[in-house]
């Protein structure tokens, strides 16, 4: 399995936790799988791992150097790889429009040798290779037309937003030909080339992180995707995408253990030990004793912030208390900021990503918002939900999949200010109601709900099995003959 990233040793966005805790359930349900990344001097000043060997790749007219690290993480010792080549790997290119295209291609042709490297010095062999998003969408054409290696890879993708643009200029870095790319960027200069729609057309299988989202982005009007899946098909190509919900560490979001959190709590106390938390968290931003509105997450035009800054006023009337934390595009963050200032008593924003204190705001938030204009998935429903904190989300993606309107949480028609104000106030009504005696018939829903939410199993387990299964049928289907382990 490979990415850009992995909690616990670089973590940037939710692909993170996803590539730090998929591997540990696969293990738990047999599966060998071993990581690979980038040796980023983030990690290498962390974490001092073991050299085990080099070796060399051709990338454009230069021989590089590649070292190879082993580590392990995880009760369970998972195997993890680290590439090292301090030109080219030592850090994200952020500059430059294409040096991140041309970086990770280098990685991805750096990852592909290092699997004959692997199997000559220690005799193992992966039968499947496991990439995610376009990052390291260009291996399965690597594996096919410049190393010609027989093994069947599936690609999965977390967000389709991030497709890697950029120059045809990095074929020849790898050393292929225009014959062997299989879509470049119509009515644009020649020059264009889509990674993550190379990695559509030439990997084995193709997967995203839940149903609903695979069933959005499989529609034929779909502008970012729709031409890929109908070539895969043309092509005599399986274009169907599976999806498979992500889950979450309850290693790392346990409410039962959390060292972060004021007062520990689980589905037999969280009435008294929850509110412990919340007086806690009202007492460090120095907010009044009103329900708790939360946002954890980046921010981006994805999220759908932009609903929360039209509707500000009307939140604000009903209420309540808004503390939204992450970072993110600079002029949304400035629209979010003008909304604390205009009313500062109830609303709380920080502009950056702390771990402690989005353990602290989802044990003392009553809801979180979640107004996403599209979701691949989402984790923060699920740790909220964890946290006894009840999402109002978008009925998107793996939002929709993942939680139960007006069961465990409250959904509403994406895109709309009109919903989003109303599910807020219905949340709000169920709130209030448990918070008084009362004779009518919905008393005492926000407890189930609460106990609903919280007992749902959004453990990675489910998730393994399935993948499991999605592997064994890549491989027993593939015209590849693989005899790797």
């Amino acid at each position: 399995m490979t990415g850009y990233e992995i909690a616990p040793f670089y973590k940037f966005g939710g692909m993170g936790d996803v590539m730090g805790s998929l591997p540990k359930a696969l293990k738990e349900v047999s599966v060998d799988c071993r990581v690979v990344i980038p040796y980023y001097q983030e990690i290498r000043e962390k974490f001092k791992e073991r050299k085990i060997g080099e070796f060399f790749v051709h990338f454009g007219e230069s021989e590089e150097e590649v070292s190879v690290y082993e580590g392990y993480f995880g009760s369970d010792r998972v195997v993890i790889y680290f590439l090292s080549n301090r030109p080219n790997l030592s850090h994200i290119k952020t500059h430059g429009r294409n040096k991140k295209i041309d970086q990770f291609a280098f990685f991805d042709l750096a990852l592909a040798h290092f699997i004959l490297w692997l199997k000559k010095h220690t005799g193992w062999t992966p039968s499947l290779v496991h990439c995610n998003d376009w990052h390291t969408a260009l291996i399965p054409l690597i594996l096919k037309k410049q190393v010609k290696l027989p093994i069947p890879t599936l690609l999965t993708i977390h967000n389709l937003s991030y497709q890697g643009w950029g120059s045809r200029e990095v074929l020849n870095l790898l050393h292929l030909q225009d014959e062997d790319v299989k879509e470049l960027k119509k009515n644009l200069p020649a020059t264009e080339i889509n990674v993550l729609g190379e990695g559509i057309m030439h990997a084995t299988r193709v997967s995203t992180v839940s149903k609903t989202y695979a069933q959005e982005i499989s529609h034929p009007n779909h502008k970012l995707i729709s031409k890929y899946i109908q070539k895969r098909e043309s092509s005599g190509t399986d274009g169907k995408i599976t999806g498979i919900l992500n889950g979450i560490d309850y290693g790392v979001w346990d409410p039962t253990s959390d060292p972060f959190i004021t007062r520990e709590f689980d589905r037999s106390n969280w009435k008294i030990n929850k509110r412990k938390n919340k007086e806690d968290l009202l007492k460090k931003f120095n907010l009044p004793n009103l329900p708790v509105f939360c946002f954890v997450g980046r921010i981006t035009t994805q999220k759908g912030l932009n609903i929360i800054v039209k509707t500000a006023k009307k939140l604000i009337d009903l209420d309540i208390n808004i503390i939204i934390l992450g970072s993110g595009e600079p002029n949304i963050e400035k629209s979010v900021k003008k909304i604390e200032n205009r009313y500062p008593s109830n609303i709380k924003t920080i502009f950056s990503y702390n771990e402690e204190l989005a353990h602290k705001i989802y044990a003392g938030s009553d809801f979180i918002l979640i107004p996403s204009h599209f979701e691949p998935c989402g984790l923060i429903q699920m740790i909220a939900m964890r946290y006894g904190t009840l999402p109002i989300a978008s009925n998107t993606g793996g939002l929709k999949d993942s939680i139960k309107n007006n069961s465990t949480g409250f959904l509403f028609e994406k895109d709309k200010t009109r919903p989003f104000i109303k599910a807020v106030k219905k949340a709000l009504m169920v709130y209030k109601d448990s918070q008084r005696p009362s004779t009518k018939l919905v008393r005492g829903k926000y407890e189930i709900m609460v106990k609903r939410a919280m007992n749902t199993d959004f453990t990675w387990k489910k998730s393994a099995k399935k993948y499991k299964k999605l592997y064994l049928d890549i491989v027993s289907n593939s015209h590849f003959n693989n005899n790797g382990a």
